[in-house]
C-alpha cells in the first residue's frame, strides 16, 4: 500500500446550533447539566461521573416523593471507602455569590469528611453542604457562599464521602448564580454538549477490514428540529462506490462494501430532507485493509498482558532453525533464547522475517524486543547449543519516563545508560523525554526501542495555535524521535475539546506517534468520546491514550485493593464503555516516584510502597478489564529512589514480559504494612515511643499544616506529614526518643528512613539548608555504607509553587543487614545547638530489595 499521509481532518461544518456562545445566565438558572439525574436508555445519569459503579448507585425512582431519580453512595464500616459523584468543567466567577442546593437522605451515615460541595481546580478548596445527620429522610438543603479563586476559573461539583459507612443519597442538585457578576460570567458545559459532532467509534479509521467493510459512528448534539427532519449522506471521495444515505440517528453504521484495499476520504453531510441543505459537514481519512482470519490455536494466554506465541526446544546445531508464530494484532514481541549447560555465546544469532534480529545478553540468555505487525512471522535461530529453548511472547508496550536523567537526590547514584542497561532495558520498549546520548541512542535504535519527545500542550485555548505548535515540535521534526507525548489533558476540563480539534486536524506526513496523557475518567459522552477517538485514531491508528494512574497508598491492604479497583480498573471499564475496544489503544502509566523530599507518592511510612506498586501492576495483569491493554509503564523514574527504580522494572519484567500472575513481593516476603516500627509520623502523638526528655517539655508532639506537602514533597497525601516529634535541645544534655523494631530476620537487609528539619525555619519559611542535629543509634547492625546517606535538600525551588521558598529538610537513609530479630532505634539531639527545636517524622523501616 502506498504511503498514506494521515491527516485527521474534521472539516468544520456549518452548525445550526450556532456554536458556543457565551452569554449571561438567567436568575434561577441551574448551572449544572442534568441536576435531576435523568437517565433515559443509559445506566447512569449523563454528565455525572461516579467514582465506582459498584458503590455509587443510580435509583430511577428512589428519590423524594418516591419517584424522583437519586444517586446513592454506600459504604461498609471499616472499608476505608472514599466515594463520589461529580460534574466538572464549570466556568464560574471568583468573588461571585452562588447557591448550592439539593435533596439529601442519610441512613446509618458516618464519614470522616463528606458533603455536597463546589471545589476549585485540583480540589484545594471547597464550599457547600457538609453538616449531615446520621439518619434523615429526604430533606432540602441549601447554602449560599462567595466563591474562592481557581485556575482558569474552572470548578466542579461533587457529592462525596471519605471512609464512608452507611448511605448518603442526593437528588435534584442545583447550582445558581446569585450576584450580578456571577450571572454575567458563569457558564456550564452545555455549549460543548449541544454542539453537533460526528465521532468514529469502530474500527479505527485506518483499519477497516476488507472482510467486513463498515464503519460505526456516533452523533452527538442538539438540532433545531426532530431527527426525522434530516438524513445523513456518506460519500467516498471519487465515488468508487455509491453514495450511502442513512436516517439521522444517534448510532450509525456506514456500509463500505465494494471498496478495494487502499486509502480513501469519507465525507459526511447532515442534510434537511426538505430542500437538501447541509447543516453539518465533516470528513475523515479511511483505509481498507486485508485482515484474513488467523490461526490462533497455538497461542497460550499467560495473563491479561502477555500471551505465549511460541515455546520450543532448539536442536544443538549451527545451522538456522526456522519457526513460525502468529501475532493476533500489531504490537510488541519478546524473543528469548536461554538454557543449556553454558550461557549462550555471541554465536547465537537470529533473523526475523529475513532481517537481522540482534539478541542482547540478559540473565545467562539472549533476548530482544521487537514491534511487529498483525499476522504470521518467521524466526530463524542459528548457533544453538544443547539444552537451549526458544520463547516468543506477545507483550504490551512497556513505557518509561524519563531515560538517562539523574535523580535530584544524587546520593542514589547515576541513572545513566549503564544503569538502564542493567535495570531498565530488560523490561522496556518505549522511552519518553529525558536524554539519550549518542551511544545510547544508537543502541536504543538497534534494540528496536521507540523514543518519544515530550510536548507541553499548555495553553490549550486555541486549536489552530496548538496544532501549529504540535506540527513544529521536535517529536515531529527531528529524526532521533519517533513522535511525542502530549502533556497533559484532563477529562474534568472542557478545554480538552480544543486539543481534540487540534489533533483531528494535525498534518502528520510520517505518521509519527502521538500519545496523549490524560487525567481522570470520562464523564461526558459527546466531548470525551470525540477526544478518545481522536487520540486513538492519531498516527494512522497508532495513537495512544496514556492514563495517569498515580495511586496513593491506603491504610491497609483491603482498603488499597478497593481504591485500586476504582482508581484503575473502573477507569478502563469507563474507557471501553465510551469507546468500544479503547483498551487496545490505551495505556496505564503508574507513578513510581517515591523520593522525599522531591516528589513522593510514598506518603505513609507504615506502608511499603514496593508492595503497593506490586498490587497495582498485579491488578492490571489479572483483571479482565485490562484484556488487550496496549501499554503499561511508569512516569517518574527519576523521582524514585534507587531501590524503587530497580524494583519498578523487576515488576515489569515479572508481569509484562514473563507473563506472571502471582505477586512478586510475596516471593520476597514483603508485606503491605511491615509493622517493624509503629507511629512513624507521630500522627498518634508519642504513642509507641519511649521518651527520655532532658527537661520538662523538651520532647513533645507537634502539628503544622502543609509541612508534609510543602517541605517534604508528599504529593497528594492531604495532611500526611503534618504531624511530628519536636526535640528542643537543652543546655544540660540531649533528649532521647526510642522504639524497639520487632520482626526482623537476621541476615536480611532493611532500609531505615527518617526526615528532620528546623522548626523555626519551617514556621518562618526561612531558607537555611544545613545538616540538622538529630541522629539515630542502630547498634549491632551491618551497615551498607554505599547505600546509606544523609541528604541535605539545598534546592531554592521545588517542582511546584508550594515547594518554593520554604525551609528545607534532611532525609536520612540507612541500609543495613539485621543481626537479631529486634533492633532498638534511639533518636537524640546531641549535635543540636542549645535552644534549637528540631522536627522528626517519617520514621520508616521496611525490607530492602538488594
Amino acid at each position: 500500500m502506498r504511503r498514506h499521509v494521515w491527516v485527521l481532518a474534521a472539516m468544520a461544518g456549518l452548525s445550526v446550533c450556532g456554536g458556543r456562545v457565551r452569554a449571561a445566565v438567567a436568575e434561577g438558572e441551574n448551572l449544572l447539566i442534568n441536576g435531576t439525574f435523568e437517565a433515559e436508555q443509559v445506566e447512569f445519569p449523563e454528565f455525572w461521573t461516579p467514582s465506582s459503579t459498584k458503590q455509587v448507585r443510580f435509583l430511577r425512582t428512589g428519590g423524594p416523593e418516591g419517584k424522583k431519580a437519586a444517586v446513592v453512595l454506600s459504604g461498609e464500616a471499616g472499608g476505608g471507602d472514599t466515594l463520589s459523584v461529580r460534574q466538572q468543567g464549570l466556568r464560574l466567577v471568583p468573588g461571585g455569590t452562588y447557591r448550592l442546593s439539593a435533596s439529601i437522605r442519610t441512613r446509618g451515615f458516618k464519614s470522616r469528611h463528606a458533603g455536597l460541595i463546589v471545589h476549585n481546580s485540583g480540589w484545594h478548596r471547597e464550599a457547600g453542604i457538609k453538616r449531615l445527620p446520621a439518619d434523615s429522610e429526604w430533606t432540602r438543603h441549601q447554602v449560599d457562599f462567595t466563591l474562592f479563586p481557581s485556575d482558569n476559573n474552572e470548578y466542579g461539583v461533587a457529592c462525596f464521602a471519605q471512609d464512608l459507612s452507611g448511605e448518603l443519597a442526593v437528588a435534584d442538585v442545583r447550582l445558581e448564580a446569585l450576584s450580578a457578576e456571577a450571572r454575567a460570567g458563569s457558564s456550564s458545559q452545555m455549549a460543548w454538549v449541544n454542539e453537533p459532532r460526528l465521532v468514529p467509534l469502530e474500527p479505527l479509521l485506518s483499519q477497516i477490514p476488507l472482510q467486513r467493510p463498515e464503519l460505526a459512528l456516533a452523533f452527538y448534539g442538539v438540532l433545531p428540529e426532530a431527527a426525522d427532519a434530516y438524513d445523513w449522506e456518506f460519500e467516498v471521495e471519487g465515488r468508487p462506490i455509491p453514495v450511502q444515505r442513512l436516517a439521522a440517528a444517534k448510532r450509525l453504521r456506514v456500509p463500505l462494501a465494494g471498496l478495494a484495499c487502499g486509502d480513501y476520504r469519507l465525507r459526511a453531510s447532515l442534510r434537511r430532507k426538505q430542500g437538501g441543505a447541509a447543516v453539518m459537514e465533516t470528513a475523515f481519512p479511511i483505509s481498507v485493509v486485508d485482515r484474513p482470519v488467523l490461526d490462533l490455536s497455538g497461542i497460550k494466554p499467560l495473563n491479561t498482558l502477555v500471551a505465549e506465541l511460541l515455546e520450543r526446544p532448539l536442536a544443538p546445531a549451527p545451522a538456522p532453525q526456522r519457526f513460525t508464530f502468529v501475532r493476533p494484532r500489531d504490537g510488541w514481541i519478546f524473543v528469548s533464547v536461554s538454557g543449556g549447560a553454558e550461557p549462550p555465546a555471541v554465536g547465537v544469532t537470529a533473523t526475523l522475517d529475513g532481517d537481522a534480529l540482534p539478541l542482547w545478553p540478559h540473565g545467562g540468555g539472549r533476548e530482544a524486543f521487537r514491534l511487529v505487525a498483525r499476522g504470521a512471522h518467521q524466526l530463524d535461530v542459528s548457533g544453538a547449543r544443547p539444552g537451549m529453548r526458544l520463547r516468543v511472547n506477545a507483550i504490551p508496550e512497556i513505557f518509561n519516563y524519563p531515560p538517562c536523567v539523574n535523580p535530584v537526590v544524587a546520593e542514589n547514584g547515576a541513572y545513566d545508560w549503564a544503569f538502564m542497561k542493567r535495570h531498565v532495558l530488560p523490561a522496556v520498549t518505549t522511552l519518553n523525554g529525558g536524554n539519550l546520548p549518542d551511544e545510547a541512542l544508537s543502541e536504543a535504535k538497534a534494540r528496536g526501542l521507540l523514543w518519544l519527545a515530550n510536548f507541553n500542550v499548555a495553553p490549550v485555548d486555541d486549536p489552530l495555535g496548538l496544532r501549529a505548535r504540535m506540527a513544529a515540535h521536535a517529536g515531529m521534526t527531528q529524526a532521533r524521535y519517533d513522535g511525542f507525548t502530549s502533556d497533559e489533558l484532563f477529562f474534568g476540563r472542557t478545554t480538552i475539546d480544543h486539543y481534540t480539534r487540534a489533533l483531528w486536524g494535525l498534518t502528520n506526513p510520517q505518521n509519527r506517534r502521538v500519545y496523549t496523557w490524560i487525567v481522570g475518567k470520562p464523564g461526558i459522552a459527546s466531548l470525551h468520546t470525540d477526544f478518545m477517538s481522536a487520540c486513538l485514531n492519531a498516527s494512522h491508528g497508532r495513537g495512544r491514550l496514556l492514563y495517569e494512574a498515580y495511586c496513593h497508598p491506603q491504610e491497609d491492604e483491603r482498603a488499597a485493593a478497593a481504591y485500586l479497583d476504582n482508581m484503575i480498573a473502573e477507569t478502563l471499564r469507563r474507557f471501553n464503555a465510551y469507546l468500544p475496544g479503547a483498551a487496545a489503544g490505551s495505556g496505564v502509566i503508574f507513578g513510581n516516584f517515591n523520593q522525599l523530599p522531591v516528589l513522593s507518592l510514598e506518603h505513609n511510612p507504615a506502608v511499603d510502597y514496593k508492595v503497593f506498586l506490586d498490587m497495582q501492576v498485579n491488578l492490571v495483569a489479572n483483571d479482565p478489564a485490562f484484556d488487550g491493554l496496549a501499554t503499561v509503564g511508569y512516569w517518574g523514574t527519576y523521582y524514585g529512589d534507587e531501590e524503587m527504580a530497580r524494583w519498578s522494572f523487576e515488576l515489569m519484567r515479572h508481569y509484562a514480559v514473563e507473563g506472571r500472575r502471582e505477586r512478586l513481593s510475596a516471593r520476597h516476603g514483603f508485606r503491605y504494612r511491615p509493622e517493624l516500627v509503629v507511629n512513624g509520623d507521630f500522627a498518634d502523638g508519642l504513642a509507641g515511643w519511649d521518651v527520655a526528655p532532658a527537661a520538662d517539655g523538651a520532647v513533645r508532639a507537634g502539628t503544622l499544616a502543609g509541612y508534609g506537602k510543602n517541605s517534604q514533597g508528599r504529593w497528594g497525601g492531604g495532611k500526611a506529614g503534618d504531624t511530628f516529634c519536636l526535640l528542643t535541645r537543652q543546655p544540660g544534655g540531649a533528649s532521647r526518643v526510642s522504639q524497639t523494631a520487632r520482626g526482623l530476620t537476621p541476615g536480611k537487609s532493611y532500609c531505615l528512613q527518617f526526615v528532620t528539619a528546623d522548626h523555626a525555619d519551617i514556621v518562618e519559611k526561612r531558607f537555611n539548608p544545613r545538616r540538622y542535629g538529630i541522629e539515630v543509634e542502630v547498634p549491632g547492625v551491618e551497615r551498607n555504607a554505599a547505600r546509606s546517606f544523609v541528604h541535605i535538600d539545598r534546592r531554592k525551588g521545588g517542582r511546584y509553587a508550594h515547594n518554593d521558598n520554604v525551609a528545607k529538610v534532611n532525609l536520612h537513609r540507612i541500609v543495613f543487614r539485621a543481626t537479631a530479630p529486634t533492633l532498638t532505634l534511639v533518636f537524640h539531639d546531641t549535635p543540636a545547638r542549645p535552644g534549637e527545636t528540631l522536627m522528626l517524622n517519617f520514621v520508616q523501616m521496611k525490607p530492602y530489595r538488594e
